[in-house]
């Protein structure tokens, strides 16, 4: 079983890591003993902003995201590009709670619940397949 503390350093490992993240942020870092909170804003190589927020707890095999927002937008900031959250305010999506805002707030379609270890991995797939010719 990986410790709150365990499960933050992969996150700031992988993000130090990314080739497609260019800065980062610490906003807020919370442990405690079975459950935790990170919060990050995250420059992308393409100038793409992230904010990312997810709370936590640590199950008997897993990790388990509680509760998360991760709000992906253009360098100026006014444009959204997709933002995952599982706030519970789409019952009629199949995937409730879990969704995903897709370049307008009214524009939610089914989502799989993510981590912020899985969003770093989303975000270099999609902005290197971006960059390819």
């Amino acid at each position: 079983m990986q410790s709150p503390a365990g499960y933050i350093a992969a996150i700031k490992t992988a993000l130090d890591q990314s080739p497609v993240i260019a800065t980062w942020t610490l906003l807020n870092e919370m442990t405690l003993s079975n459950r935790g909170h990170i919060r990050v804003r995250l420059t992308l190589s393409n100038g793409d902003f992230v904010e990312a927020s997810e709370f936590f707890s640590v199950g008997s095999t897993s990790i388990q995201q509680q509760r998360y927002r991760y709000q992906w937008m253009d360098p100026s900031k006014t444009q959204l590009r997709k933002r995952w959250d599982n706030a519970p305010h789409f019952p009629e999506i199949a995937t409730f709670p879990h969704h995903v805002h897709i370049e307008q707030e009214n524009q939610v379609l089914p989502s799989t619940l993510l981590g912020m270890l899985d969003l770093v991995a989303h975000l270099e797939s999609s902005i290197t397949d971006a960059t390819r010719p």
